[in-house]
């Protein structure tokens, strides 16, 4: 990777538009910082109610399946579950354009993991804080628990955001095992995937991050996900599609049935 991700850069737009809502999900005030500047211009004309309203339904109608309302519904759904788990430390892994350690009050010790681009092009538009801790890592060709060594096991909330999807399945698997290795008993592992059926099916959302060189490349059956996570040392305490998270919240904009969030427990 020579460049930060584009798709990263896309929910970053995402979660900006959101903010300048009057119903708005959740405010992320830091999002616009990793924009273009045609895009932070588009942000500030979104302001503007009946404005906001025509560039969501132009972003909808661009980008099919829904990518804009999952991508907040997602959001706001994981930070929900972030204060549910009470963590003594998060855990951020392919962090991207999170700015969850810096928008949300009482955030504990974070640590961000992500590929190194991604991770310096982030850090070119936030400061430093005491709290927040690099850790630069490639998950499809290292060893999460090799680049963590030392990381405190204590209970954790570790948020896997928009990620699997584009990882191999062995990367997958190495960072499940690598996860319930070096956190503490009674963490909670948030985490989004695709539907695996989705992959074959060549639908307009995969065609697009394909077009930008960020092909989906792994999934799972859903039914699948229990017994996989059990295997791992984790209990499946909750799985629910973005669409379902969006009525969740009374969103009825477009948002897919196959991309999904669930929540684990390590035993």
């Amino acid at each position: 990777m020579r460049n930060a991700s584009r798709t990263a850069g896309h929910v970053a737009l995402f979660r900006a538009l959101e903010t300048c809502r009057r119903d708005r999900l959740f405010a992320d005030d830091h999002a616009i910082r990793f924009l273009p500047a045609r895009y932070r211009w588009l942000v500030r004309a979104a302001a503007i109610r009946p404005v906001g309203h025509g560039i969501a339904r132009l972003i909808d109608h661009h980008y099919p399946g829904g990518p804009r309302t999952s991508a907040v519904a997602r959001t706001r759904l994981i930070d929900d579950l972030l204060g549910e788990a009470e963590p003594e430390q998060v855990l951020l892994l392919g962090a991207g354009y999170d700015s969850r350690a810096h928008r949300i009050p009482g955030m504990p010790p974070t640590y961000e993991v992500d590929h190194p681009v991604t991770q310096r092009a982030k850090r070119q538009h936030v400061a430093d804080r005491p709290h927040v801790h690099y850790v630069p890592v490639d998950l499809d060709a290292e060893s999460l628990a090799a680049a963590l060594g030392g990381f405190p096991a204590k209970r954790t909330a570790v948020i896997w955001e928009g990620v699997t999807n584009y990882l191999t399945e062995r990367a997958v698997d190495a960072t499940f095992r690598d996860l319930t290795a070096i956190v503490g008993p009674g963490s909670t592992v948030i985490f989004t995937y695709v539907d695996r059926a989705a992959l074959g099916d060549g639908t307009a959302w995969h065609q697009k991050v394909e077009k930008v060189g960020e092909p989906w490349t792994f999934g799972f059956h859903p039914d699948d996900v229990p017994g996989y996570l059990a295997e791992r040392g984790l209990d499946l305490k909750g799985d629910l599609s973005a669409k379902d998270a969006a009525a969740r919240y009374h969103r009825d904009e477009p948002a897919a049935g196959f991309y999904r969030i669930a929540w684990a427990v390590v035993r």
